[in-house]
């Protein structure tokens, strides 16, 4: 095997390991550090809608201070800085809430339920994915894609009866936030893949979207915890008060380097491959849930939780050979396009009104039409005219039979 073969091996299905590892291992610290935090078996802490928005305003503080003075034009602080304003409203307000949802959701759900039954019903996500990407465009509803998500809900499902301490208010919050997590797949992808010009990096998206989150994070904790009653006599001393606290730098400094893998994810692939690489992370949360919780699963939970997989990996398996079609279908129309090479008759080339040994040559490459006169005359064989055409990918001969299908760059 050679090292181009090796390369192109990783490039295909290697390339997002080492940010899907980060994000497996801290997305599980993180799920298992908030629940000892929030879960009513542990600290039971009144106000994690609270600790989220702490948690929100690390990563707006880390963010700015890094792109916007240590390291503006490396890492795009200067295209945050010289974004419009509309733009960036249209940008940090959707994405924004619909993460700050996501994420308070899952930890206010903490609170009442485990972290496998919780990790069992965020994997239902994929449903949201495929209904947000149909909905924005992104993705054709197909009648393999709804068996698909019929196997996902039915496995969804086995895990719901499944579960032995089921909590009504704690399932209805955490499929509340698998929703959206769906949603938050899609749109951040799509409105982050809209901007011209792009993102440099994780810290700058992470500085447009955070802002938004923990205000909107800072106002659902104000109406729903009321955080001045809840922590009325709280807090024992002033070291209780400082532990708390430094509990929620701790969380937040971990989702920050979470965040920042999960945006670059988001920037560099697509939803479906952070589809995947979420169940995967599911799966890693759920042993851990296992192993330091003592999280039972029952027969039933698991069945359930093994079609979810099976779901999901049967659509990898149909994206993947669609994928394959396409570009079968995209290299066979490459293909039936030929260079053509005749003798100008139209173009007068020749000195003093004379026509020369001129050709004009037509070639097409990459999807693009290539018109060129070049004078034989000339001893660099240098092009003297030329054009360059767009065109659609048709047969050549619909192509040659109609000029229109042509058009000017």
């Amino acid at each position: 095997m050679t090292r181009s073969s090796i390369q192109n091996i990783y490039n295909d299905h290697c390339f997002y390991a080492p940010a899907f590892l980060v994000w497996f291992a801290f997305s599980a610290f993180l799920s298992s550090f908030n629940k000892v935090i929030f879960g009513n078996d542990h600290m039971a802490f009144p106000c994690p809608l609270l600790i989220t928005s702490i948690h929100f305003l690390i990563q707006w503080a880390f963010s700015y201070i890094i792109t916007a003075y240590v390291f503006p034009i490396p890492l795009g602080g200067d295209i945050v800085s010289s974004m419009p304003w509309k733009v960036y409203l249209l940008t940090s307000i959707p994405c924004g809430l619909i993460t700050a949802f996501d994420v308070g959701l899952s930890n206010v759900s903490l609170v009442r339920i485990t972290i496998t039954f919780y990790t069992m019903v965020k994997a239902s996500s994929p449903i949201f994915v495929l209904i947000s990407a149909y909905f924005l465009g992104i993705e054709r509803i197909t009648i393999s894609l709804l068996m698909i998500v019929l196997i996902i809900a039915a496995g969804e499902f086995l895990t719901v009866v499944g579960e032995v301490d089921f909590d009504l208010i704690g399932f209805l919050t955490c499929l509340a936030a698998s929703i959206m997590a769906g949603m938050r797949w899609t749109v951040v992808q799509h409105r982050l893949n809209s901007l011209d010009p792009p993102l440099k990096s994780t810290l700058a998206t992470m500085r447009v979207l955070s802002p938004v989150m923990f205000i909107a994070m800072a106002f659902l904790s104000i109406c729903i915890e009321r955080p001045w009653v809840k922590l009325n006599g709280y807090f024992h001393s002033a070291v209780h008060f400082w532990s708390i606290l430094g509990l929620a730098a701790i969380g937040g400094t971990i989702a920050v380097i979470m965040i920042s893998c999960e945006f670059y994810l988001i920037m560099k692939s697509n939803a479906i491959v952070l589809m995947i690489g979420g169940v995967m992370k599911e799966m890693v949360t759920i042993l851990i849930g296992v192993k330091l919780f003592g999280d039972t699963i029952n027969a039933i939970n698991a069945a359930g939780i093994s079609v979810v997989f099976l779901g999901v990996f049967l659509y990898k398996v149909s994206y993947h050979m669609a994928k394959m079609q396409r570009e079968q279908l995209n290299g066979a129309d490459i293909e039936d396009y030929d260079t053509v090479i005749s003798p100008s008759s139209n173009i007068d080339h020749g000195k003093d009104g004379q026509e020369g040994e001129d050709l004009s040559a037509a070639s097409v490459s990459n999807g693009s039409f290539h018109l060129y006169s070049i004078d034989d005359d000339d001893d660099d064989d240098a092009v003297e005219g030329g054009m360059s055409f767009e065109i659609e990918k048709k047969q050549k001969d619909k192509f040659f039979d109609d000029g229109s299908n042509a058009s000017v760059i």
